[in-house]
């Protein structure tokens, strides 16, 4: 649902969800599958389209298939959440390190990319009600146990995507426990690193690890240890408690109808939906 490895979006009305760049390329929703008519038509006063940031580089959350068309869970996500609003949807793609300027820049409306909620982005951003639990965990080698708790990454060699939570908390954790932090532009070259053995860890968003892990269960798996808690929500420009309180009020609907679940199962094979801990660790 995408290092020290960085987590269920006025003239118009623009909406934010993950990052970008420069350059960025707009992609709408209708291009990705077939559009599917809202239950309820946009009132006069609804913006017609939103804008979503988003870093198509981080499986299974956001990324370009072999056809290279954009999916993951996140595209699903917004999909249903516009049609929900009676909106169209339109992704604008970014890397990663650009996706918060391009959200405080007005680049795209909001953000839902992974992004994460943690005490130090509360302060510039806001977010919506959390759509899906995460947290930053350690992926090893399958078979490698010696890693059961963050003071374990003492002298490894450890493995995260730049500027993101993962990063983040790694940082942190390093000031505690020493060891060499590797710091990476796209998260799947640090699973490819960890698969050589040039990395001994990955700490990565929980929904990725599951991803991994669950798809090569011969090179990866997830350990017990966990450094942070930080459910995944949509990340709207500061000040825009309007467009905060209709997409929490979406997601409600979403939440209700059986919809998140049916995503969470379909990209994560099983419910990281329901019952989040909302609770910042």
């Amino acid at each position: 649902m995408k290092k020290l490895m960085t987590i269920l979006l006025a003239a118009s009305l623009s909406f934010a969800f993950a990052a970008c760049a420069p350059e960025a390329k707009q992609e709408t929703a209708a291009e990705q599958q077939p559009a599917a008519q809202s239950a309820e038509a946009p009132t006069a006063e609804a913006p017609q389209k939103i804008t979503i940031g988003v870093d198509d580089t981080y499986p299974p959350m956001e990324y370009r298939d072999e056809n290279n068309e954009l999916v993951g869970f996140d595209i699903d996500f917004a999909t249903a959440l516009g049609e929900e609003m009676g909106v169209e949807i339109e992704f604008v793609s970014t890397a990663w390190d650009g996706i918060f300027t391009g959200l405080t820049t007005d680049k795209y409306d909001c953000i839902i990319s992974s992004v994460s909620i943690t005490p130090e982005r509360l302060e510039s951003y806001e977010f919506s009600k959390p759509y899906l639990s995460n947290g930053q965990v350690i992926v090893v080698k399958k078979g490698d146990a010696s890693i059961a708790s963050a003071a374990d990454l003492g002298g490894k060699k450890v493995g995260v995507q730049l500027e993101t939570t993962a990063d983040i908390a790694s940082q942190k954790q390093m000031e505690a426990t020493p060891f060499e932090l590797s710091q990476y532009d796209d998260i799947i070259q640090t699973f490819a690193d960890l698969k050589t053995g040039r990395l001994d860890c990955i700490v990565v968003d929980y929904a990725v690890a599951i991803e991994y892990c669950a798809k090569n269960p011969e090179d990866y798996e997830i350990t017990t240890a966990q450094l942070t808690n930080e459910p995944i929500a949509v990340c709207i420009k500061k000040g825009n408690t309007e467009l905060k309180d209709k997409v929490n009020g979406a997601i409600t609907a979403l939440q209700e109808k059986g919809t998140m679940l049916s995503i969470s199962d379909k990209w994560l094979g099983g419910d990281y939906v329901s019952n989040i801990d909302e609770e910042l660790r």
